[in-house]
């Protein structure tokens, strides 16, 4: 769910940049075709077609996929979609890959006894992030390319610090970064959300990460209950994953609040404290919440 908001995100403001930086290709207009007319449940569809009117007038269809793990049942759906769209619209289509985890599966070609296939391929951990810090729209997955963990400050400032861009823009792009961030290196992702979460909180991707982190922290706090077998370990997970919660949140937490936490005997009240800790705007604000609670 992350990845697919996050790829929403990036694909709306900067479908021109890819298809520029990334395909070498002039448009003139580029929109995203929505669902097919005879399209149901049913069927598949690929992730961002897009409808390309070029320089020269010319026009022709690209089908953007972007793949965290690649596999060759996807490049076979790759197939099915290219085929459907080349019957509906009649027109070139290119379908294009953007991989976010290194697979010696996306190759460029798919062949078997049968068919030869051929897609054109992105490989993000290829690509050097330097090459394209000329494009802010495309800030959100530098962090995936060679050298885009250490620019990461420099990024992100230029786009909190942007005359160009709007609040909105800012915080869909901050927090789509964000993302994709964490898909290589999670304690970075924590800090560029603690450092940006004042602008991040007005994008609706924002309260897709939270929900998501919420969730995984929330799951890890039970398995570790469990697997320790009993109340009081289930108890101790919720503590445990309170903890990390705050830490993600504000890096620093009091040693008071910690002996706070630790002396709470109800599991329950520890879940609910857990999304205060994800949702606070700071420490001072979660503190106050739980000392209501304990007092009610």
């Amino acid at each position: 769910m992350k990845y697919d908001i996050a790829s929403k995100v990036v694909m709306e403001k900067g479908k021109e940049a890819i298809l520029r930086r990334f395909l070498n290709m002039e448009t003139s207009s580029v929109e995203i075709i929505e669902q097919l007319p005879e399209e149901t449940v049913s069927l598949r569809r690929s992730d961002f077609p897009l409808y390309v009117t070029l320089k020269d007038n010319s026009e022709l269809i690209v089908l953007t996929e972007i793949q965290t793990d690649f596999s060759q049942d996807f490049v076979l759906r790759l197939i099915e979609y290219t085929v459907r769209y080349k019957l509906k619209y009649h027109l070139e289509v290119i379908p294009f890959v953007l991989v976010l985890h290194p697979s010696p599966l996306a190759t460029g070609i798919y062949r078997d006894s049968v068919l030869t296939f051929n897609y054109r391929v992105f490989r993000f951990w290829e690509e050097k992030s330097e090459d394209f810090i000329d494009e802010m729209q495309l800030y959100p997955f530098l962090p995936l390319m060679q050298g885009g963990e250490s620019i990461l400050p420099e990024i992100d400032k230029k786009i909190y610090d942007s005359t160009e861009l709007n609040s909105e823009e800012k915080s869909d792009l901050l927090t789509a970064m964000a993302i994709f961030t964490g898909f290589r290196n999670k304690e970075l992702a924590a800090q560029l959300i603690r450092r940006r979460r004042d602008i991040m909180m007005q994008s609706p991707a924002y309260e897709i990460l939270i929900e998501e982190i919420e969730k995984e922290a929330l799951e890890k706090g039970m398995q570790q209950g469990m697997q320790q077998g009993m109340q009081q370990g289930r108890k101790q997970g919720f503590q445990q994953s309170l903890i990390e919660a705050l830490e993600f949140r504000f890096e620093t937490i009091p040693a008071r609040l910690i002996k706070m936490i630790d002396d709470i005997t109800d599991a329950e009240i520890l879940r609910i404290l857990h999304r205060h800790a994800i949702r606070c705007k700071s420490i001072q604000e979660f503190e106050d919440k739980m000392k209501l609670m304990l007092e009610t």
